[in-house]
This record gives C-alpha cells, structure tokens and sequence, in this order.
C-alpha cells in the first residue's frame, strides 16, 4: 500500500465535496436539521421527563453518526460507479484496500467534524451532561466508527458480488442493524430470539450503555468492552470478505460490467 496514492485519492474526495455543492449540503442537511428536531423536543420533554428527552436526542445522535460514517463511504464507491470512473482508477495502479481506505478517511474526517456539530447542538439543547462525562462519550463514537465501518466494507462486499443494482444497500443497510440494535428501549423488549440477535448487533451495546450513562449517570464499561469487542469482530471479518468479493468480481468480469 502506498500513501501517496492513498492521499491523492482522500485530496480527490475533498475536492469532489468543494466542488459540488449538494454534497456538501448532503453530508450536513439531514444531520443537522435531525438534531435539532430532537433538540426542540428535548426542551419541551424537560417538562415532564427530562431523561426520555434526553435520551432520544443523543442516540439520535448516535443513529445519525452511524448512518452517516456508513452510508458515505458507500455512497462514494457507488458515485465512481455512476460516474464509469471506477474503471479508470483501478486501472490506474490503485490496489483494492487503497481505494477503500481512502474511502474511509475521508468518511472519518466528514462524519468525525459532523459528529462535533451534532455534540455542540445537543449541549446547547440542555444536554449537559457531554461536559462532564465527553470522553464516554467519544469512545462510544469512536466504537460506532469501528462497527460503521464494518458495514460500510461488507455492503462494498456484496455490491462487488451482486452488481450495481444493488446499490440501494448504500443507505438502506444500516436502518436494520439499527432496528435489531434496541435503540430507544432495553433489549428485554425483544421476543427471547430477538433478544439473542440483538446481542451480537454492532450497535446494541454502544445505545445501551450511552442510555444507562444518561439514566443513571454511572459509566458502565463493560458496555465500552463489549461493544468495541463486537465492533471489531465485524471489521475483522468484513475485510477479508471484501478481498475475496473484489478478486471474485474481478476474475468473472463483474467488476468491469459494474464501471
């Protein structure tokens, strides 16, 4: 892997976002104008329950910081295959994890400074609570990084394989790990074999454990060990999947017919 080639192409993105304005109002929009939906309702829930409120706007902050670290590395793959420029960088040299990686950056630095704004609503909002306990809170980010990324590579993966049409899992894949996850309420309200799912789930301990920290103000770390240990499983198994979904789709043609 060679870093200049790695940069080139995090510079390439970068310049793709400058230059074309609905990116950039695509990243920001829904992540913003989300957190300041909740953030009006969190005002308002203070009245007669001012945990529920909070709670609801900082795993929505979660939610969309999850949907975001995922959804635009994909969406980027998906744009170079739009565009019939995917061919052109792969026979330029790139190998296959220095155009995912570049990917990746790019996303982490986007999704990191949106995940700042989002943080900076949420204590203007009341919540403040990130003052006291922030660097809880960016661990669980950063776990919600690991398990995004994971299901950034695994979608790439099965696009790969199965063709450009399945494109539509660039933003539809994590609404279902989120689902499975438990976000606003204890795994418990599972039926018993959900509830077994939910366990192995990329999110569900990062929710848990930033819901108990808001309820009871106690850090529990078993939820950070956990859910940073099932987050890198995920990544762990997600790449070598995705060098065997690249080599496949290179040797049956598939790749060139996604470009």
């Amino acid at each position: 892997m060679k870093i200049n080639r790695l940069l080139a192409m995090v510079h390439r993105d970068f310049l793709i976002i400058r230059r074309l304005k609905w990116k950039l109002a695509d990243i920001l929009y829904l992540p913003i104008t989300t957190i300041i939906i909740w953030g009006m309702f969190s005002i308002y829930a203070q009245e007669f329950a001012a945990e529920a409120g909070f709670v609801l706007l900082v795993i929505n902050v979660f939610w969309t910081f999850a949907q975001l670290s995922q959804s635009s590395t994909n969406h980027s793959m998906m744009e170079d295959v739009w565009s019939g420029s995917l061919k052109q960088l792969f026979f330029s040299g790139i190998t296959e994890f220095e155009y995912l990686f570049s990917r990746v950056i790019s996303t982490v630095v986007i999704s990191s400074l949106v995940a700042a704004v989002m943080f900076v609503l949420a204590f203007y909002f009341g919540f403040t609570m990130l003052a006291t306990h922030l660097p809880v809170f960016v661990l669980f980010l950063i776990i919600t990084l690991i398990a995004s990324t994971a299901l950034a590579v695994l979608v790439a993966s099965i696009i790969f394989v199965m063709g450009r049409e399945y494109g539509f899992l660039s933003w539809a894949s994590t609404q279902i790990f989120v689902l499975l996850s438990a976000p606003f309420f204890p795994v418990e309200t599972f039926p018993p074999v959900l509830q077994a799912v939910s366990q192995i789930m990329p999110f569900t301990h990062v929710f848990t454990g930033v819901r108990l920290l808001i309820e009871t103000g106690v850090v529990q770390t078993n939820y950070l060990v956990n859910g940073f240990l099932v987050a890198t499983g995920y990544l762990l198994a997600s790449l070598p999947l995705y060098k065997l979904s690249y080599q496949r789709a290179k040797k049956t043609g598939q790749l060139v017919r996604m470009a």
